[in-house]
């Protein structure tokens, strides 16, 4: 039965000339199938679309041709067409090259005498057709997620100015939502101080090309917005057809960029006020930037000195001559590997030629851990080190003045000791009256001169640190009675009254150095007796209280009725070898060292010593003293 039907199809294509010729130079592809699917004929065009020869096509390796899905809907869609019906479809198949292409297939069922005697197959290569459409899709679906998602507003506005289509970007930019913005029109979301302004510049007219401009919005909620909205003609046939926009918020960037320029100024300031000279370096070695300060210490002005690499000129020897290589200078050293360094007495050199020694340091410039430069800052140290070498040679030269004048002191007092002591034993011989005046001269002048020598001794040793206190426990008030004592002859031999008293409150027992507590309480007395020729002298003791310590606090002094001291003369008292009266020193002689020497010895032992005086009335020295309570215990005899 089917071969008959397949005769009839063959009958049917050799008999009508016209039809064949149309048939066979069709642009589409056209063939026929009988009952069983095979190939009964084709047209040139299917050869063309296939790439194989209709042998090839009837070979059994010819179902190759499709993948396993298309086998499936090609029978399932011939089915259909035997059934009568007339299904279109698209199928996949290999042409023979082996590139996978597509085809639009149409099955029409092919009658005799209204029974179905095989299958016109219609088919059109429509590969890159949809080709073409996916590249569409793509791109539009690239266009509509760039629209969407863009991080800033994006609009399209149509020739009235009023928005047809905006993103989500412009609707949280704005507070509207897409509902509210669409109808609304540019202009409406404004600041009111720019509406003429922008919509004078922003018409429709004069849209041609791209425009730029930063512009205040009002957000819905009321706060204002300044923004960089940039508006482009969406032209078609040469034909405005619209508004494409786009609007960056730039209020953020605005006040940070505001922020950047006070701090920059502010650092500037800091940088141009500060002393230390500082220039910063790039990592080629070339400045960017340099403060006054560096500038007037290196001799180069701001445009000398930017951009340039200056450390062959200012930097390129050390201290003791020898030069820097590249590899070596702790400038470089520090661009190369972050490291900060410090050094000390360096050479810079100036424009000039001039060289001067510096302290400097230097620092990474980093961003985000990456180095960039360095940063140096210096000071000129040329002077300073100048007065340290003379404060040593000063020291120096003090510490072999006391040494010098502890030896001779030292030396010349066993001398001066024989002398005493054999003026002592001739006084005690039988002398002549002239005889017995020129041996006491003899005692008083060597007992002087011993004195002065001790002072020169005791000063000595307190200028080079080496005066050590010896504490322990005695009486203050044998120890002052014993002092008046010794001073009384003294004080009869001048018609002075010479007294004391201390305050019941002062403890009868104190821990301290009494052999240099009484050397002060000794000069102070003896200059009192001999600056008064009337009057007294009177030495007193009191405690002042400290209320919750565990310390006493005493406060000697001796006031006496004498000369008195200027006010302008105050500030001379307790200098070493300073004489306040000269009139009055040559009469009674001295080396200015008592004072002196008792304020070292009051300090010496924590305490304070000062002066009230008032010329041809009398002067007061007072000097406190910290003695600790559980130091006054009771003296074992």
């Amino acid at each position: 039965m089917y071969k008959d039907k397949t005769l009839i199809l063959k009958e049917m294509i050799s008999a009508d000339g016209a039809y064949k010729s149309l048939y066979m130079n069709h642009p589409d592809s056209i063939y026929i199938l009988d009952l069983q699917g095979q190939l009964v004929d084709t047209n040139v065009s299917t050869h063309q679309i296939a790439g194989y020869t209709f042998k090839e096509m009837n070979e059994p390796s010819a179902k190759d041709a499709y993948p396993p899905e298309s086998i499936a809907l090609r029978k399932h869609n011939f089915a259909l067409a035997l059934a009568g019906q007339s299904p279109r479809f698209e199928l996949d198949y290999y042409h023979k090259n082996g590139e996978r292409r597509t085809a639009d297939i149409t099955y029409v069922p092919i009658k005799a005498a209204d029974e179905v005697v095989g299958v016109f197959g219609i088919a059109k290569d429509i590969t890159d057709h949809i080709q073409a459409q996916n590249k569409l899709m793509e791109s539009n679906e690239r266009y509509q997620s760039l629209f969407q998602y863009n991080p800033a507003g994006v609009y399209l506005l149509d020739l009235s100015g009023r928005f047809i289509e905006v993103n989500t970007q412009l609707q949280h930019l704005t507070g509207f939502t897409k509902a509210e913005l669409l109808g609304m029109s540019f202009h409406d979301l404004l600041h009111p101080d720019e509406s003429y302004r922008v919509i004078t510049s922003y018409t429709m007219d004069n849209i041609l090309e791209p425009k730029h401009q930063e512009v205040k919005l009002t957000h819905k909620d009321g706060h204002t917005l300044l923004i960089h909205v940039v508006n482009v003609p969406i032209k078609i046939h040469g034909n405005l057809e619209g508004v494409h926009g786009v609007v960056i918020d730039i209020t953020e960037n605005l006040r940070n960029l505001k922020q950047i320029r006070e701090l920059s100024d502010r650092h500037s300031l800091i940088l141009d006020s500060v002393s230390e000279g500082i220039f910063g370096l790039d990592r080629d070695g070339r400045t960017i930037f340099i403060n006054p300060a560096a500038m007037e210490m290196l001799g180069y002005s701001r445009k000398e000195f930017i951009g340039i690499d200056n450390l062959s000129r200012i930097h390129h020897t050390r201290s003791d001559g020898s030069h820097y290589s590249d590899d070596e200078s702790p400038i470089k050293l520090t661009i190369a590997d972050g490291a900060t360094r410090s050094m000390d007495e360096e050479v810079f050199w100036r424009k000039d030629g001039t060289s001067f020694l510096v302290n400097y340091r230097i620092s990474p410039i980093l961003d985000n851990g990456v180095i960039q430069g360095a940063v140096v800052a210096f000071n000129d140290i040329t002077n300073e080190r100048e007065i340290i070498r003379a404060k040593e040679f000063a020291e120096k030269a003090a510490r072999a003045k006391s040494d010098f004048l502890a030896m001779m002191s030292h030396e010349i007092r066993t001398p001066m000791n024989g002398m005493i002591g054999m003026a002592d034993l001739l006084l005690e011989t039988e002398l002549g009256d002239e005889q017995r005046s020129y041996a006491e001269i003899l005692r008083s002048s060597s007992y002087s001169l011993l004195h002065i020598l001790n002072d020169i001794l005791d000063f000595s040793k307190m200028e080079a640190g080496k005066m050590p206190l010896q504490s322990e426990m005695f009486d203050l008030r044998d120890m002052i009675s014993s002092i008046v004592d010794l001073f009384t002859p003294k004080a009869e031999e001048k018609k002075l009254s010479l007294r004391w008293w201390a305050d019941t409150s002062v403890p009868e027992i104190l821990k301290t150095d009494p052999s240099r507590l009484r050397q002060i309480i000794v000069n102070l007395v003896g200059n009192a007796l001999k600056f008064t020729e009337k009057g007294s002298v009177t030495l007193s003791v009191k405690n002042i209280p400290l209320p919750g310590s565990t310390d006493y606090l005493l406060e000697f002094s001796v006031r006496d009725t004498g000369v008195g001291i200027a006010a302008n003369k105050l500030n001379l008292l307790f200098q070493s070898f300073s004489q306040v009266h000269p009139t009055i020193n040559r009469k009674y002689g001295g080396t200015g060292l008592g004072l002196a020497i008792c304020k070292q010895l009051v300090e010496l032992m924590g305490g304070t010593i000062f002066v009230e005086s008032e010329e041809d009335r009398g002067s007061t020295f007072r000097f406190m003293l910290p003695f600790l309570k559980e130091d006054t215990e009771p003296l074992i005899t």
